[in-house]
């Protein structure tokens, strides 16, 4: 019954996600998707930096739902069912009910706070697989042979969504077989519930079926002939991404301080310290250590990234949440206690005060909150009623999403071009390629790939050898979508341009001209 609660406020929490627009990673992740159905090969004839399980991801979505601006958002609504039913599960495990349906219930409102951005991330997925598999390695019945084989797949597509997923094989692999009940009779340690045997036992199947599907995909990468053009990507390129971050802070250690500040904000760093000393003083070691482990994980697994976007601590984000819901519960227990001290000791005024007390705490966020839900569902009524027009004067866009640039460009190809005809954008917004049903003449999708620091120069030779070969008839050049943290260069895509791609401009100035000016966006024409 209380699980069915919280997924009815999960519904009301995420039911406008529906009207997301996409945002420019989702819309990378689908345009790639989209060429991958056509038969093309991943890295070799369609790049991104990401992992493959994500690409494979959205090719699935976009076979699902096709070409449409909603799919992002219908998917992330699904994920946050799904997500609240393991936080649910996991919580109510170890902590109890009452904290699992706070849990479920800050961690949707939290996900309704993040917004568009973090909607159908790599991390969201990881979570969700993660959570899967450790249910899977918990089962002890007879056929715990078939559930860790299951385990070791869902990990495994973890493992390909982000590699930072290996921080979470102690929570699958160790943790469901742990007893910490001994912790509160004050022993040091827990007590393992399986044999050494039996434990060899189950982890050979499911690091079999781990390095089955392993096997499988980078044979069939290698089969494919797209095996080198992965190893640069994942091998020479990601790490170089890495670096540049910390090699370019002026401040590594603020940098991460401010983000995660931005990610979490004041309570839920507070709720979790204040946990650790609730459990400690109360002796609630043996209900809360697998959370805090578990939450450990997570910090861990966003750690191993260096840039830490706010869709980085997803992997975190559940697990707080069953801290912020244990505290809610003790802090609820606290007041009752003093309330029944003041009525045994005659003092009932008191008692009422003290509850008095108790309900202006909760009233607290409720304000913001009712206010919030109101905002999401005005959303979705301007949503339904036009849905192009809502899209174009999105109210929480971000500076560099131009929805209303986008829209028109995307409307104004779909009238004047044929999928013949061949768009080029020289920008970071794949989504009119989607939208549009245009694909791009090039592998690269986006312009992130040719002018950061990360970048081999041939790149870009490779990208105006294919333009020479085979001219689009339209290129569309996009201004004011500079991003300080990704490229590390920060003109935007027209000044780039102009200022240091001469070979590129050379080829726009020489076959071109000017045939449409729209805000942020130029768009030229080849006769």
């Amino acid at each position: 019954m209380w699980l069915g609660v919280s997924l009815f406020v999960v519904v009301l929490q995420g039911l406008h996600s529906i009207c997301y627009p996409i945002g420019r990673d989702q819309a990378i992740f689908l345009c790639i998707g989209q060429r991958l159905l056509e038969g093309k090969q991943l890295y070799r004839d369609v790049w991104d930096i990401k992992p493959p399980g994500i690409l494979y991801l959205y090719a699935v979505i976009v076979k699902i739902f096709g070409s449409v601006m909603w799919s992002v958002g219908l998917v992330d609504i699904l994920w946050l069912l799904i997500i609240s039913c393991f936080i649910f599960k996991f919580a109510e495990r170890h902590l109890g009910t009452a904290p699992a349906v706070m849990a479920v219930v800050l961690h949707a409102a939290v996900r309704g706070w993040l917004g568009y951005w973090d909607a159908a991330q790599p991390e969201n997925f990881l979570v969700l697989f993660v959570f899967a598999a450790y249910f899977l390695s918990s089962y002890r019945g007879r056929l715990w042979w078939l559930y860790g084989l299951l385990s070791g797949i869902l990990f495994a597509a973890a493992f390909w969504l982000k590699y930072n997923a290996l921080a979470f094989v102690p929570m699958v692999l160790v943790l469901p077989y742990l007893d910490f009940t001994p912790l509160d009779r004050g022993a040091r340690l827990p007590r393992f519930t399986l044999s050494g045997r039996e434990w060899i036992k189950r982890s050979g199947f499911w690091a079999a079926a781990f390095a089955g599907v392993a096997m499988v995909l980078v044979g069939y990468l290698a089969w494919a002939g797209a095996w080198p053009a992965m190893h640069e990507s994942q091998f020479v390129i990601l790490p170089r991404h890495n670096a540049l971050v910390i090699e370019k802070s002026r401040s590594y250690w603020l940098f991460v301080y401010r983000n995660m500040s931005m990610a979490f904000g004041w309570w839920s760093l507070l709720a979790a310290t204040v946990a650790i000393l609730v459990a400690r003083r109360a002796r609630d070691l043996s209900a809360t250590l697998p959370v805090f482990l578990a939450t450990a994980m997570g910090g861990l697994c966003t750690a191993m990234q260096a840039r830490l976007p706010t869709y980085a601590f997803e992997t975190c984000y559940p697990f707080f949440a069953m801290l912020g819901g244990y505290v809610g519960v003790k802090v609820f227990q606290a007041f009752r206690h003093i309330s029944r001290q003041c009525r045994d000791r005659g003092w009932r005024l008191a008692a009422v005060l003290v509850w008095i007390v108790f309900a202006n705490l909760a009233y607290l966020p409720l304000p913001d909150a009712a206010v919030q839900l109101k905002l999401y569902f005005y959303d979705l009524e301007a949503w339904r009623h036009d849905r192009d027009t809502f899209y174009r004067n999105y109210p929480w866009a971000r500076p560099i999403s131009h929805y209303a640039g986008q829209m028109h460009v995307i409307q104004y190809l779909r009238e004047k071009s044929t999928p013949q005809d061949g768009v080029f954008i020289w920008g970071s917004e794949p989504l009119i390629y989607f939208l549009a049903h245009r694909n791009p003449p090039t592998r690269f999708v986006v312009n992130l790939d040719l002018i950061s620091l990360w970048t081999p120069p041939s790149w870009r030779g490779e990208l105006v050898r294919g333009l020479e070969a085979a001219p689009p008839k339209y290129i569309v050049v996009v201004r004011h979508d500079g991003e300080r943290t990704l490229p590390f260069n920060f003109p935007d895509s027209d000044a780039y341009l102009n200022q240091r791609f001469p070979a590129l401009r050379e080829f726009v100035t020489r076959r071109y001209q000017k045939v449409d000016d729209y805000q942020d966006f130029t768009i030229y024409c080849h006769d």
